[in-house]
């Protein structure tokens, strides 16, 4: 049994992507057997056993020193607007919120008050135009709760925890281990050498550890930030098993859905692309985008530009449960990303039995045999995937059952038996 402090970001309620939902299930999973301290910007009443939440929104006098915390923030003087700028997975819309100038001078002149952590951790956005900030204040709270914590090891998921987990395992001497959900050459094209790529790969130098969502995260990882593979543990993320009904809608064209961030990695050109072949073919379709993002306007108006305003239902974001309800009535589930870490979308799809055509650079392509992919570009076979299962109902029924059955040895805790794995191993070796 490992007693694990765990560095997140994404945690329900608050989810952005995929990261809060896996994080959430690996926790509950790793509950079983191991005691973990939990360190998340925004905590909600959410009891899990062995898990210790704190959230620095909740934080409270007795476990951090105001005093003792001083905040430098000229370093970031010129990565502001990284997010907006570079970095689109960042942002919703423009309407974000951010620090306040007051809050700022408070922080840097050493004179904050628990209220000014509350207030900064405490907003919907998980993100937002002043993440850089808040990936700076969560890393030097974080090292203070740590310091009077007791723990075997580190474990921080995704870039915006990496910051912390470093100043952590060089203030301590614990063992660091990189959970990589997604990475920078991900978001921002695989050319990216921008600050967060920098603190990516600083952070997997250092580290003990790195697991990787996936066999394409894994070799991404090396290509691009030169890390030896043999330093990589892939495991791939799970789901809660649950068997949904199916739902019937009240439309009369069938239904191709896109769950997601309306962002250049997630290949809304390709989407558009493929609409307009398949409803060349097939007009009795509707392709139902659920997701915000930076692309959202441009998909929108193209969509008008090129007369398939008809063809297209945008519904924005939606909950998890209107998500879900959303896949319990689709035909066919499309996620044509340029670079995909996992897709744990296509995994809920599979759980709805509903067949899905992905992109092959994916980790879902991986574990979903039956799923039919193609490369991000190839408009022509998605387009001839698609028409095939909305036309050949069998062949629906048939892809749909095969990725189903795939979901038995895809829990969290057979991700977590991994993980312990890995806990083992580091534990025994430090």
């Amino acid at each position: 049994m490992a007693n694990t402090l765990m560095l997140g970001w994404e945690f329900p309620p608050l989810f952005s992507g995929g990261l809060g939902v896996a994080t959430y299930g690996m926790v509950k999973a790793l509950s079983r057997n191991n005691s973990i301290r939990l360190i998340i910007p925004s905590a909600s009443s959410i009891d899990l056993q062995n898990v210790n939440i704190v959230g620095l929104n909740k934080v409270n006098a007795e476990e951090i020193n105001l005093e003792r915390l001083r905040f430098d923030f000229s370093f970031l003087e010129n990565v502001h607007q990284l997010p907006i700028a570079i970095s689109p997975y960042h942002h919703v819309n423009e309407n974000l919120e951010t620090i306040s100038k007051d809050e700022f001078e408070l922080l840097v002149e050493g004179k904050a008050t628990v209220s000014t952590i509350h207030h900064l951790f405490s907003g919907k956005e998980v993100y937002g135009r002043d993440i850089m900030h808040k990936v700076y204040v969560f890393s030097k709270l974080a090292e203070q709760i740590a310091l009077n914590s007791e723990f075997d090891l580190i474990h921080a998921h995704d870039w915006v925890t990496y910051l912390a987990g470093i100043k952590i395992k060089q203030r301590t001497g614990k063992p660091l281990i990189l959970h990589v959900h997604a990475l920078e050459t991900d978001r921002a094209g695989e050319s990216t050498r921008n600050e967060i790529y920098g603190l990516e790969k600083n952070a997997m130098l250092l580290a003990d550890k790195i697991i990787a969502v996936s066999q394409y995260t894994k070799n991404q990882i090396a290509l691009h930030y030169g890390i030896d593979p043999s330093k990589i543990s892939v495991v791939h993320n799970g789901i809660d098993q649950a068997k949904p009904e199916r739902k019937r809608h009240q439309l009369k064209d069938k239904l191709v859905v896109f769950l997601g961030r309306l962002t250049n990695q997630k290949g809304p050109e390709f989407l558009l692309e493929t609409a307009r072949k398949v409803c060349t073919v097939y007009p009795r379709v509707k392709f139902v985008v659920a997701g915000t993002g930076d692309m959202f306007i441009h998909l929108l108006e193209t969509s008008a530009y090129h007369k398939l305003g008809s063809k297209f239902i945008f519904t924005g974001f939606l909950s998890k449960e209107k998500a879900n309800e959303l896949l319990s009535m689709a035909d066919v589930y499309f996620m044509p990303s340029v670079s995909e870490p996992f897709g744990l979308t296509a995994l809920e799809a599979a759980q709805h039995q509903v067949p899905s055509v992905i992109s092959n650079r994916s980790g879902a392509a991986e574990v979903i045999q039956s799923s039919l992919s193609a490369d991000f570009w190839d408009t022509d076979k998605y387009a001839n995937y698609i028409h095939a299962l909305l036309r050949y109902n069998a062949l629906s029924k048939e892809l749909s059952a095969r990725a189903n059955e795939q979901l038995d040895s895809l829990t969290w805790n057979h991700a977590s038996e991994k993980i312990e794995k890995i806990y083992h191993e580091i534990l025994k070796n430090n």
